[in-house]
């Protein structure tokens, strides 16, 4: 599972904005939201199934732009 996540000028925390199962959906859509808006930037995630001791997903960056 991909996440995307999108972070806008000002704040603290990214919003997640979709959860993909396919990497060229997750990309196509964080690149075309950074054309609509430079000012953001994004994050993509993929989820590994396992979980932290404190129950939070294990994930790894695979793009960021």
């Amino acid at each position: 599972m991909y996440n995307v996540y999108v972070k806008k000028q000002g704040s603290y925390n990214p919003d997640l904005v979709g959860e993909y199962s396919n990497l060229n959906d997750a990309v196509k859509l964080a690149e075309e939201l950074k054309t609509k808006d430079d000012t953001i930037s994004y994050t993509i995630e993929e989820t590994t199934g396992h979980f932290d001791s404190y129950g939070e997903p294990l994930t790894s960056v695979i793009k960021r732009g």
